[in-house]
Formats: C-alpha cells, sequence, structure tokens
C-alpha cells in the first residue's frame, strides 16, 4: 500500500501521485497502516470523554438561554417614581376651548353673487372658493322685504327656501340656516312668493 504524505490517504500500489495534492505517494509496511487505522488505547477513552463535555457545555448552555428568555419581563413602558414626581410638579395645563359648533348670529351680506371677475375665482369639483354669501345665519336674513323665494324643482317638487341665488355651478339656496347647492338640471326655476 502507500500513502500521501500530505493528507494521509491510503492508495493501491499502483497510484503514484495523490488524487488530491498531487504529491507524490510513499510505501508504507502494512504494520504502519494498522496502527494508523486501528484505535490507540488513549486516543479510545478521549472520544468518550470529549462527547461528554460537549454535552455538559450544551445543557449548561440551554439552561442559561432558558432562564434569560423566561425571567419575568418588565412592561415596555415602565415609569420610574422620580419621573411620576416631576410630572406630579409640572403647573396645570392652560384651559383650552374650542370654538362653538353651532352657527353665530352675524349678518351676512345680500345674497347676490360676488362682482369680481371670473378669473380670481377658484372652482374645483368639491369645493368653491368666492366671496358669496354663504352664512348659517337665522332665517329671513338677506330677503328683500320678507319675500322668501321658491325653487321649482325639475321633478316638480318645490322647496321654500329663506334665500336662493345661481352662480356657475348650480343654485345655492339657505333654509333655517343651512346653506345647499343644487345642479342647475335639478332647478326649473326660482319664483318669489
Amino acid at each position: 500500500m502507500k500513502r500521501c504524505p500530505q493528507c494521509l490517504f491510503l492508495y493501491p500500489e499502483s497510484d503514484v501521485l495523490c488524487d488530491f495534492d498531487q504529491t507524490p505517494l510513499e510505501v508504507v509496511d502494512d504494520a504502519e497502516i494498522d496502527r494508523a487505522t486501528s484505535p490507540s488505547k488513549p486516543r479510545g477513552r478521549a472520544l468518550p470523554f470529549a462527547a461528554l463535555i460537549g454535552l455538559i457545555v450544551g445543557v449548561i448552555g440551554f439552561a442559561i438561554y432558558y432562564g434569560l428568555s423566561h425571567q419575568t419581563r418588565k412592561p415596555a413602558v415602565a415609569i420610574q417614581p422620580s419621573v411620576i414626581g416631576k410630572l406630579q410638579s409640572l403647573p396645570p395645563a392652560p384651559d383650552v376651548t374650542l370654538p362653538s359648533p353651532s352657527p353665530t348670529g352675524s349678518p351676512s351680506p345680500s345674497p347676490a353673487p360676488s362682482s369680481q371677475p371670473a378669473s380670481t375665482r377658484i372652482s374645483t369639483a368639491h369645493t368653491r372658493a368666492t366671496s358669496d354669501p354663504i352664512s348659517t345665519s337665522g332665517p329671513g336674513m338677506g330677503t328683500r322685504q320678507g319675500s322668501k323665494p321658491v325653487i321649482l324643482l325639475a321633478s316638480g317638487g318645490k322647496i321654500e327656501a329663506d334665500e336662493a341665488w345661481r352662480t356657475k355651478d348650480g343654485v345655492w339656496y339657505r333654509r333655517n340656516g343651512m346653506v345647499t347647492l343644487l345642479k342647475r338640471g335639478e332647478v326649473k326655476a326660482i319664483v318669489t312668493r
């Protein structure tokens, strides 16, 4: 038999070079091959001892991991007593009054459309920003001599309004403090009583 001096791999007598590292092979007698392939007594005892050491280290590592991961966890946001004392010593927050959702009784201008040129008006599909008279003041505000408009709808119905005015978007009317827009096609005529 022959053996590679670098990787110690065994080859038959007919081979000349090692297949792995291309080193020339050495001739080895059978006694040396038996020594290399048979486990010796110190080597036979070392393997079980190393396995036992590995098992002990693994058990200790698992115990440490388990102990750390299953400890009683503190809450994510814990307020320390010193922080609570600082919060209690802060001055109280000022009172904030929110605007009232109910309309105010301020007078509004007459219901005629604005005299601004059409180029300064901003109009989108959902909103319209002009200086046209839109307010939620009480009924009869801005009407002429107590006359109230009646909007005749294309569907045959009618709406008695406090005020009504035409714009390029359609007909706006105010009734009981609520301002509403009707599309042009929905309105047949506006008459005054």
